[in-house]
């Protein structure tokens, strides 16, 4: 890549240029200003005192960057220019009447019994659309006069200018009460329209500070809240501390995060918690929305709440949730804060998508250790004990042979065939552990039987002092219909329900098989069930089967004083042929 500088040099010939003005704002204020010193000369008003104090008064006006102050500061140099008592100044809305009102000469005492600010109507609602200086010898007289509401002060002669900033009327100023003269002369007029124009400089200024300055903390927010995912911090917080910053920057009532189906939203991330998420209506649409809180949902319109804004979260399938954010009074945002809120937005759905995929990437680490046993536990555990089982079967056939046709009375035959059982048991529940081992809970195959059988069991089981086994046999799969689900878990729920909460056993087991019938049996070595007790679940269960063409059967020995009952096994069966 080749760069060439070049230095620039004014030729022999060329003049140097005439210092001017650097920017639009400052050649409308000196072509205004110039305007305003000629009026002054015609109407023989350009001594040298009044010069000094008009340019004492913009000098003035200008000081400072804050708008609030700054719009004080106008309106009490501007009654000392031209001697009025009272003095105001309108900021219009984007209603097009009064959004704010600042006055001066008015006391407390009279402030008090005067009742509401004027909104813009009447002669203030006419002149807010005028964009010239305006004097009126008698209020009363003028044709838009609406008169004054009770307790006013007496208001005759008036004087009024626009503020005007890049071509729009930002507001007015209103001067009313000549002191000194009967009402306010040409002189007046001309000063004022003079301050009008510099007030419009100062306030242009005011703003694009405070612009650069909102932006400066979306900015801030954006880059120290974005940053957190990839320091490890946790989502949770990362959208809690979101929520909190951009409340504080816009002055909202709450800030909710709200993701998941519109049907049934899961909030989360709110500055306060409380809040259900059911019952919300939000705006379809890619596009920021700001509408009546009471549309949204009676949950969110708290503490006075009137307006809610809501910004949607999209990734690459849409949106997926929204911002929400409740206002007292906000119908309306700034550009800079609309950029903040939609980078908020960004970085809000860059956080969750990021954690999503991290907890992805760890499911598949899980998993793949999980694979890695599973597969250690098929080639080397059950192979081992599948060598076993031979073995254990070669003694009994050789045991056979020693003991001819008593080896069914013999103790070390029956040893060993209880040997064999334990072993295929022992099998069956590796088989069960590897398919378990292979799955991730709450992830991909809930949808097979086994794993929503697994997922009931562990459920159940999380708090109990003892974790039921659990055995397949068959293509439990592949033949047992979806229609016979919701059955499955109730005989799961009810039955293991009951096993660990009554039964007081050391081993409590779950068997299910399918073939021609699906069979789901529920063992314990517990105290038994009492005969004298009726329970209603286990009504519940027999109806299923009989629904179902199926049975239910309990097989159960009520345990004995200082001692340990035979169990209870339940089994319930239903045919497949039936569906």
């Amino acid at each position: 890549m080749f760069i060439r500088s070049r230095n620039r040099r004014r030729s022999a010939g060329s003049s140097p240029r005439r210092p001017g003005p650097t920017s639009e704002k400052e050649t409308v204020m000196a072509h205004e200003i110039s305007e305003a010193l000629d009026a002054l000369t015609a109407h023989g008003a350009d001594k040298p005192e009044i010069l000094r104090e008009l340019l004492e008064s913009v000098l003035v006006v200008g000081r400072g960057l804050d708008l609030d102050r700054a719009l004080t500061r106008i309106i009490e140099v501007a009654v000392g220019v031209v001697d009025a008592r009272y003095g105001a100044l309108g900021v219009r809305g984007h209603d097009w009447q009064l959004k704010e009102f600042v006055y001066t000469g008015i006391t407390p005492e009279q402030r008090a019994v005067m009742g509401p600010l004027p909104v813009g109507r009447g002669v203030l609602g006419v002149l807010m659309d005028s964009p010239h200086v305006l004097r009126i010898p008698d209020l009363a007289q003028h044709p838009a006069s609406v008169g004054f509401p009770p307790n006013h002060p007496p208001m005759t002669t008036f004087l009024g200018a626009p503020i005007i900033i890049r071509g729009s009327i930002f507001g007015r100023i209103y001067l009313t009460e000549k002191q000194g003269a009967p009402e306010f002369s040409e002189v007046d007029e001309t000063l004022i329209a003079v301050l009008a124009v510099a007030a419009g400089i100062a306030i242009d200024n005011a703003q694009l500070f405070e612009s650069a300055r909102t932006r400066q903390r979306w900015l801030e927010l954006v880059a120290r809240r974005g940053s957190e995912p990839l320091a490890g911090i946790a989502l949770s917080d990362t959208l809690s501390r979101m929520c909190v910053d951009v409340a504080e920057l816009v002055g909202a009532l709450d800030v909710f995060l709200i993701t998941g189906d519109p049907d049934e939203p899961e909030i989360g991330g709110s500055t306060r918690p409380g809040v259900d998420a059911c019952g919300l209506t939000m705006p379809a649409g890619p596009a920021l929305a700001v509408l009546p809180a009471a549309e949204i949902g009676e949950a969110i319109a708290r503490d006075g709440a009137q307006w809610a804004t809501v910004q949607p979260l999209q990734r690459a399938s849409g949106a997926f949730g929204w911002v929400l954010i409740t206002h007292r009074s906000r119908p309306t945002w700034d550009d800079e804060d609309l950029s903040g809120l939609m980078g908020v937005a960004e970085i809000v759905s860059l956080a969750i998508v990021y954690a999503e995929q991290q907890q992805i990437a760890r499911d598949l680490e899980v998993l793949e250790d999980r694979h890695r046993i599973a597969r250690d536990l098929h080639d080397h555990v059950i192979q081992r004990l599948f060598a076993i089982g031979m073995s254990v079967q070669t003694l009994q056939a050789g045991r056979a042979s020693q003991t001819g046709d008593g080896a069914a009375d013999d103790p070390i035959t029956a040893r060993l065939d209880q040997v064999m059982t334990d072993l295929d048991k022992t099998i069956a529940q590796i088989r069960t552990s590897i398919f378990d081992l292979q799955t991730v809970p709450g992830h991909h195959d809930t949808s097979t039987l086994r794993r929503r059988i697994l997922d009931i069991v562990s459920e159940l089981a999380v708090h109990a002092p003892i974790a039921p086994s659990v055995q397949f046999s068959g293509p439990v799969d592949t033949v047992v219909p979806e229609a016979l689900g919701p059955h499955i878990d109730a005989v799961l729920r009810e039955g293991l329900s009951n096993a660990l909460r009554h039964a007081k056993a050391e081993h409590i087991s779950v068997a299910v098989s399918a073939d021609e019938v699906l069979t789901v049996e529920i063992s314990d070595d517990g105290i038994g069930i009492d005969t004298a007790v009726a329970y209603r679940g286990l009504e519940n269960l027999t109806r299923r089967a009989e629904v179902c063409d199926g049975t239910f059967d309990i097989r159960t020995r009520p345990g004995r004083p200082g001692g340990r009952g035979g169990g209870t096994v339940l089994t319930w069966s239903v045919p497949l042929t039936a569906g």
